[in-house]
């Protein structure tokens, strides 16, 4: 008759523990990672939503901008070359020095720049009223 080696309980009880341990601690930190991940995203989506909601605003403001008569008169005398009753139209030609003067093209977008932004004028203020 074979006999199977008579081990202590209390070796057997300090593993248990120690495995208890151990994956407590694992999910523990686990959590703990989890929750500071989560946190992270959280302020990430919020800074997210609060340059889109700029965005939307500055968007608004064009939009009310674009559907004013001040765009509209302004479209009318710089691109149209209207002019009121009563007002003479000006037109002034280059000379042939015209490659003395200086350049007054608009420099290229860069990608962060409003694409919107190149059909207002600069004396127009397109920040949204609160």
């Amino acid at each position: 008759m074979s006999r199977l080696p008579h081990l202590s309980l209390t070796p057997l009880l300090l593993l248990a523990a120690a495995l208890s341990i151990g994956y407590l601690t694992f999910t523990t930190l686990h959590y703990v990672v989890h929750n500071y991940q989560v946190h992270h995203d959280e302020t990430s989506v919020r800074a997210d939503i609060a340059q889109l909601d700029r965005e939307h605003g500055q968007l608004v403001a064009l939009r009310d901008y674009l559907k004013s008569d001040e765009y509209v008169e302004e479209v009318a005398r710089r691109i149209l070359g209207l002019v009121r009753p009563g007002e003479t139209l000006v037109v002034v030609s280059s000379s042939d020095n015209a490659h003395d003067a200086p350049s007054t093209a608009q420099p290229a977008r860069t990608p962060g720049d409003a694409w919107w932004k190149e059909f207002v004028p600069p004396s127009v203020d397109v920040t949204p009223s609160p």
